[in-house]
């Protein structure tokens, strides 16, 4: 599940489970000139635990969420090799998706302003210049509604974000895409 293709074009990176469910690993195929190799779990302390939703900046720096631990990493790109994995100081959220030039960080997670809601809504962190994160801010009407929104993603050239929503009888979700304007109009002076 979560397959995410590197920003070069030459890796797939995915989710496996278990038989059970119960033991998420990243794992990746490479790109051959005409196939794909067979699927290789990632040789990283990123699957020291259960993890999930991999994704990459066009640097290569490898963002994934730790399931056990509820929070989202990252592990440094070093020459192909993840070999150290670094907690992201964010407030909360889940399926974190960082943009490819790393300036911001989409997530999803409960509504955070309304308790009597369960629903999850999408916000955004921006990266601060000393490397932390701001506090989330909820994108507006234009991505969240009264159902649950879900597993944001950017395009590879930053122009798109895309998500689900659980809006279909049965707990089916739907794919929406936006530019990624309604990101812009939320940054903060400066950022």
């Amino acid at each position: 599940m979560h397959p995410f293709i590197s920003p070069n074009g030459k890796k797939i990176y995915f989710t496996a489970y278990d038989s059970d469910f119960e033991n998420g690993k990243i794992w990746y195929v490479n790109r051959f000139e005409n196939s794909w190799s067979n699927a290789i779990q990632l040789d990283s302390p990123i699957n020291d635990d259960k993890v999930f939703y991999p994704n990459q900046a066009n640097n290569g720096d490898l963002i994934y969420f730790n399931l056990s631990k509820s929070k989202t990493y990252y592990a440094p790109n070093k020459n192909g090799k993840f070999p150290e994995v670094l907690e992201m100081e964010i407030e909360f959220g889940v399926h974190g998706f960082i943009s490819p030039s790393q300036d911001y960080l989409v997530v999803n997670s409960r509504n955070k302003e309304d308790d009597k809601r369960k629903d999850h809504d999408i916000y955004v962190y921006f990266k601060e210049p000393n490397g932390t994160w701001t506090k989330p801010i909820k994108l507006g009407n234009e991505v969240n509604s009264d159902f649950h929104e879900t597993a944001p993603s950017i395009t590879p050239d930053g122009k798109y974000l895309f998500f689900g929503r659980y809006n279909e009888e049965g707990g089916l979700s739907n794919f929406y895409w936006v530019s990624t304007e309604v990101i812009n109009k939320v940054r903060p002076v400066g950022f």
